[in-house]
């Protein structure tokens, strides 16, 4: 079959993985090059203002998402150092109708939802068919919003190492410089202080019984290092950061003081992200099988993947200035389930009233799942077959 006569296809990607440039110039201030990876050049202005406009999105910056990241490269873009979504997407754009939705991956999901379901109806009334969805990590939990909500709008979804199930590895973005901050080989482009003011990834924190909710096997996020017992933690409270020394209260999170301004804005981002995860499940917004369109999954099984975390209790304060006190430990006693490396297996799958017609594991790590253009095709034909 042609491309014409194919449905058409909208690719959404995942988290830090759009090209920033600024609106007035045109120039890329974000995307991932040699100087910035190495930590040679300076990093690119990414933080945003915390606080809110009238319409109850973030105030933004000069800077747009302008197109999914392509490649890792150097020399002004002329030399490819790496591959990020580059395969997948010159592979759509030979061979089927592709459009792209490039979002702000900085800010609240409501937002994106909003824009990219507004996308996905000019694609629909331009071309005259409802698209495919191809969908990468963080576009995965944002195609399910939507998806909940507006289920007629799609052709078919092919979910690509989705992370959609409520977790808590995210923590470690927030809380600690370094670590899993770290690209390539800088430190210092993302950090809990830079991470704060910008919130999407706090959409994927759990509220407590959320994974039980979703029909997942492994519900066990936190456990209690004294008696081995499972602790369901309330991540959309800044109470629970406070108290067990997560995000800007980790003693390790370069944060040195944290102002009312900061918690009044974390709260309330926290209070976004468990309205927006309120809205993925079906039995919340109505959503019945039969309302869903084909979805197949293609997901990562690569290596042990962080999952769970011990809370530790210390007689001496191991943060800030209290006194004794119980905290997450984020270091040691990490739970691991297999994954991608970043997305458990059993996290690429949506909630158990979302049915799926096939689920295909490669070997893959999480940024070149969706790279594996064997199954991709096999997957996005079978969800045309499977939608006659």
């Amino acid at each position: 079959m042609s491309a014409k006569s194919l449905p058409p296809v909208v690719f959404i990607h995942g988290w830090k993985a759009s090209v920033l440039a600024d609106k007035n110039t045109g120039k890329d201030e974000f995307d991932y090059t040699f100087g910035v990876v190495m930590g040679l050049a300076k990093d690119p202005s990414i933080e945003l203002p915390m606080e809110w406009d009238s319409n109850g999105n973030q105030v933004k910056d000069n800077l747009i998402a302008t197109e999914a990241c392509h490649s890792a490269t150097c020399m002004c873009r002329m030399v490819k150092l790496g591959d990020i979504y580059g395969p997948l997407l010159d592979h759509l754009e030979k061979t089927r109708d592709l459009h792209v939705f490039a979002y702000d991956w900085r800010l609240c999901l409501d937002e994106t939802a909003a824009n990219f379901t507004q996308f996905l109806i000019n694609v629909k009334e331009i071309t005259g068919q409802s698209p495919q969805v191809v969908a990468h990590s963080m576009g995965c939990l944002i195609t399910l919003h939507v998806l909940n909500h507006n289920p007629d709008i799609f052709h078919s979804i092919l979910f690509g190492a989705g992370a959609m199930s409520p977790n808590a590895s995210v923590a470690k973005d927030y809380s600690l410089v370094g670590e899993k901050n770290t690209i390539v080989r800088n430190t210092t482009m993302f950090s809990p202080k830079i991470n704060l003011s910008n919130p999407a990834a706090l959409h994927f924190m759990a509220y407590p019984g959320e994974r039980e909710l979703y029909g997942k096997p492994t519900t066990a996020l936190f456990r209690d290092v004294d008696n081995n017992n499972s602790l369901d933690l309330d991540l959309h409270n800044i109470d629970t950061w406070k108290q067990y020394k997560i995000g800007i209260y980790h003693f390790e999170s370069g944060v040195d003081v944290v102002t009312k301004k900061m918690e009044t804005w974390f709260q309330s981002v926290l209070d976004k992200a468990h309205n927006f995860r309120l809205g993925l499940l079906p039995k919340n917004t109505g959503l019945k099988a039969s309302d869903c369109p084909p979805i197949s999954v293609l997901r990562g099984d690569h290596s042990e993947t962080e999952f769970s975390y011990t809370v530790r209790h210390s007689s001496k304060s191991t943060a800030r200035n209290d006194g004794g006190s119980s905290y997450v430990d984020l270091k040691e006693g990490i739970g691991y389930l297999r994954g991608d490396g970043r997305v458990t297996l059993e996290d690429t799958v949506p909630p158990i009233d979302i049915p799926v017609c096939k689920i295909v594991t490669n070997a893959r790590e999480h940024s070149e799942v969706l790279n594996d253009l064997e199954n991709v095709d096999m997957l996005l034909n079978l969800l045309i077959t499977e939608r006659k």
